[in-house]
């Protein structure tokens, strides 16, 4: 059974937050009030968008360096064009 499937057979009320013991750990359930149809308490801002990195990964302590340097460039294939006089029929 899904915990989904268990807690229909419960009747919640909107706004209460309930506790159990579940195999010697406290689980607690909120329910939201029946007003609140999305999970933000406010509208998404943009100021609350991080966009600059919040940690510094440290450079690798090994490894090789490649530089990649242009190669001559592959001319494409010469398509074959029949002449006036070949046309095939």
């Amino acid at each position: 059974m899904t915990l989904a499937e268990a807690l229909e057979q419960v009747d919640l009320e909107p706004g209460r937050t309930y506790q159990c013991r579940v195999r010697g750990m406290t689980v607690e359930l909120r329910v939201a009030p029946a007003q609140e149809k999305t999970l933000l308490s406010k509208p998404l801002c943009e100021e609350d968008i991080m966009l600059d990195p919040w940690c510094e990964l440290p450079q690798p302590k090994w490894g090789t360096t490649f530089k990649a340097k242009p190669g001559p460039r592959l001319m494409p294939d010469i398509p074959e064009i029949p002449r006036d006089d070949e046309v095939a029929e």
